[in-house]
């Protein structure tokens, strides 16, 4: 039986992101400045800090966690996996949406009707935007970078018969920055349910996997390596919300991903 709709608690995972290299997520650029960046990054309308958008995180999770449930299954063909597409300027974008119960990257994040799929399928992961810490922007407002929270970098590309040089600026937030993150994981199940281990488990092979992956743009040149660091998840079962129950919290004290995913799952049970 299908437990789309029940609601039996909320998992909240939080903690850091740290950027190991350059990291740039890009917006785009609505006027021209003299000496200014050719691709600048996203920033708050209002603070003017860089952040990491939700949506970004999101879909590198769920993009990383498609190719590895496509690598561990036998299909047919990478279309039989990859059943859904779309089309975004004139790239043809293919990912994996389904209707079996059991398959954690809808579970996760959701499908929608077509391509067999009778009825949508909310996501049960929520991924806010990831914003600056507080120490980050007192040691970047401490540096003379000539940009607000930014380094700029210079990079060409190169006719490969004339050899002349195609300069561009990229901006980029630099290494060593640290960002806030929350994840908010909605179960329809108990924790000692197979379906709630196999989706926070599959969560966190994501979150390990885009540790050797790249978020943003530019990764084949060496940007958007991260790591996540001092964890912390937080289980507030229904009753925390409707008898003003205790949560259950479980930190991360050296613990690696998927050590810590297990230590969490062991709590719960």
């Amino acid at each position: 039986m299908s437990n789309t709709g029940k609601l039996t608690g909320k998992l909240i995972i939080s903690g850091q992101i740290e950027l190991k290299t350059g990291l740039h997520i890009g917006t785009n650029k609505d006027t021209l400045e003299i000496g200014g960046v050719d691709n600048p990054v996203i920033r708050d309308p209002l603070t003017r800090e860089p952040y990491i958008p939700g949506s970004s995180l999101k879909g590198k999770l769920r993009s990383l966690l498609e190719r590895a449930q496509f690598s561990a299954q036998p299909y047919d063909n990478i279309e039989q996996f990859y059943n859904k597409t779309m089309t975004t300027g004139n790239i043809l974008v293919r990912h994996h949406e389904c209707s079996d119960e059991s398959c954690t990257v809808c579970r996760l994040f959701g499908a929608s009707t077509g391509a067999g799929i009778n009825e949508n399928r909310p996501g049960r992961l929520i991924t806010e935007d990831c914003r600056m810490t507080g120490e980050s922007k007192e040691q970047l407002e401490a540096i003379d970078t000539g940009l607000y929270l930014t380094e700029q970098k210079s990079e060409n590309t190169l006719d490969r018969i004339t050899s002349a040089a195609n300069p561009r600026q990229q901006e980029r937030v630099p290494r060593g920055t640290s960002f806030s993150f929350t994840l908010i994981y909605t179960a329809d199940t108990t924790p000692n349910n197979n379906l709630f281990k196999a989706d926070i488990r599959s969560l966190f092979t994501a979150l390990r996997l885009l540790e050797d992956d790249a978020l943003g743009g530019s990764g084949s040149r060496g940007y958007g390596r991260i790591a996540f660091k001092d964890l912390k998840a937080a289980y507030r079962p229904l009753e925390y919300y409707t008898e003003a129950k205790d949560e259950v919290i479980i930190s991360q004290n050296g613990e690696t991903l998927m050590a810590y995913a297990e230590k969490v799952l062991s709590t719960l049970e």
